[in-house]
């Protein structure tokens, strides 16, 4: 079975792959970044920073949304 996926290119520095997977969903489902690396088994032979110009494909089947309850904290009363 082949997976579908998006494919999205680096274009500014400094970007690692959490924030390309934060800016393209807005949010990051848990074991993803480790599912993105599985896919692009090239990315984990880079640095932490992506270099720009390269192209990285995002599984977008079974994307579930992180249902877990987070408490609340608060600093001040």
């Amino acid at each position: 079975m082949t997976e579908k996926y998006v494919t999205e290119t680096v274009k500014t520095e400094h970007m690692t792959l959490s924030q390309l997977v934060w800016r393209m969903f807005g949010r990051q489902p848990a074991g993803y970044v480790e599912r993105v690396l599985a896919f692009n088994q090239d990315l984990a032979l880079q640095s932490p920073y992506l270099t720009v110009g390269s192209v990285v494909k995002l599984p977008i089947e079974n994307i579930e949304a992180d249902t877990r309850r987070r408490d609340v904290v608060r600093l001040t009363d």
